[in-house]
């Protein structure tokens, strides 16, 4: 017979566990996770298999099927590319309601690095995906992706768990949309094309659409810079001032070691621009802009401790938004342990319901003959009828329960109605 609670395993490392030299190492993309799955199911110890991969983890969700399947996924998943993901302390081991609680958790951004971070319920989406192509995902794991997702869906429907900037990209854009009602045609100037530049020019054209122009002193930068964005326009660095009068939205984010944009540059860019408004974003350390450009009229100049400011207010709003989230995650946990609970009684109920229709059949033949035979299509219908009536009002109980007293409750409807002892 089935176990009380599924029999689920789950080994992973994420940003509490590993430095991101080893995450970097375990990582999987799409095909190398497909084929991981195809190399996990060929074991015997599995019986059901998911990965899900990205920057800030590696987690494996299996459904054994025999003892030795921990070992057999730290064996090909973990230790068969970085040995040292298998010493003490980097991988975590869940089993059991507790592995399911931590993908419903992942899924609702409660697990990230960043509280609420939305990319991820995407990813678990995409990994639930890939487990169902490769034939990996069976009824209990697909059941878990499922249960997951809209764990996920909830928690940003429901929550606040995944709204107000937390990066410095997002805040920009949120300090982007402050300034302007509407973003459609607005124009960004990016000075500097690193990381920092980056993540603003993701956020403000995934986001909003802005048209990008990019400078950067280096040619070296700028050429990855436009490798990823190709849409970007690229402008020579002493024709910075130009650019500033432009834009809509200039963000100045280079490891000069001075000021690159004064409060004269400034006053002379808002005065080929005069009924235009102009946000500046300085990502910079030491500072880009000149802090007296604060001054210049209808200029609205943020720096990195602004920004921070705006973060750590979102940040605390997420965070109290966590209660609500993880009511929202004890909830589809329940319903997919009664889920799986009601899978306790399909074998009992489909040898109640033979065993009924073995007497059913039975029973008819030996009087079956009493009757006349224009009747007989008519009582075989009756009897049909009783068997499925009687037994439906306890075949649907027994699926249905999601007490701890469930167990019980099927022995003693072995022990009634004599059903035997034989495995499910």
């Amino acid at each position: 017979m089935a176990s009380a609670e599924p029999d689920l395993l789950l080994v992973g490392l994420d940003h509490r566990s590993a430095p991101v030299e080893l995450r970097e190492q375990v990582s999987l993309a799409e095909e190398q996770a497909a084929d991981a799955l195809v190399h996990l199911l060929a074991r015997e110890e599995i019986h059901e298999a998911l990965v899900v991969s990205t920057c800030n983890r590696t987690e494996v969700y299996v459904d054994p099927r025999a003892p030795g399947a921990e070992e057999v996924v730290v064996d090909q998943v973990f230790r068969a590319r970085a040995p040292e993901a298998a010493e003490p302390g980097r991988l975590f081991v869940r089993n059991g309601p507790e592995a399911a609680r931590h993908l419903l958790r992942v899924a609702s951004g409660l697990e990230s690095m960043v509280l609420g971070e939305p990319e991820i319920l995407g990813q678990v989406r995409q990994a639930g995906a890939l487990a169902e192509r490769v034939g990996a995902a069976g009824p209990v794991l697909g059941k878990l992706s499922r249960a997951a997702l809209a764990a996920g869906k909830r928690a940003r429907a429901e929550t606040a768990i995944g709204e107000g900037a937390v990066s410095l990209g997002y805040a920009t854009l949120e300090l982007t949309r402050n300034i302007f009602d509407r973003l459609e045609g607005r124009r960004a100037f990016l000075l500097g094309a690193g990381e920092i530049a980056r993540s603003a020019a993701k956020a403000l054209t995934e986001r909003a659409g802005l048209q990008i122009t990019v400078t950067n002193r280096g040619e070296e930068r700028l050429k990855e810079f436009l490798a990823d964005f190709p849409q970007a326009r690229p402008v020579p660095f002493e024709a910075r001032g130009s650019g500033t009068a432009e834009a809509d939205v200039v963000i100045a984010a280079t490891g000069a070691g001075e000021a690159i944009l004064t409060a004269t540059d400034l006053r002379s860019a808002m005065r080929r621009r005069p009924d235009r408004p102009l946000l500046v974003v300085d990502l910079g350390v030491p500072r880009n802009v000149e802090p007296g450009a604060r001054r210049v009229e209808n200029l609205f100049l943020h720096d990195l401790d602004s920004l921070d400011g705006l973060i750590q207010k979102n940040l605390r709003r997420r965070r109290e938004e966590v209660p609500k989230v993880e009511e929202i995650v004890a909830g589809e946990l329940e319903r997919f342990l009664r889920w799986w609970r009601g899978l306790e009684a399909e074998p009992l109920v489909a040898r109640l319901q033979k065993q009924a229709e073995a007497i059913r059949q039975r029973e008819l033949a030996a009087v079956l003959e009493r009757f006349p035979a224009e009747l007989h299509e008519e009582v075989e219908h009756l009897t049909r009828s009783l068997v499925r009536k009687i037994l439906h009002h306890p075949s649907t109980r027994l699926r249905a329960q999601d007490e701890e007293r469930t167990l019980p409750q099927l022995e003693l409807v072995r022990e009634l109605f004599q059903l035997g002892d034989e495995e499910e």
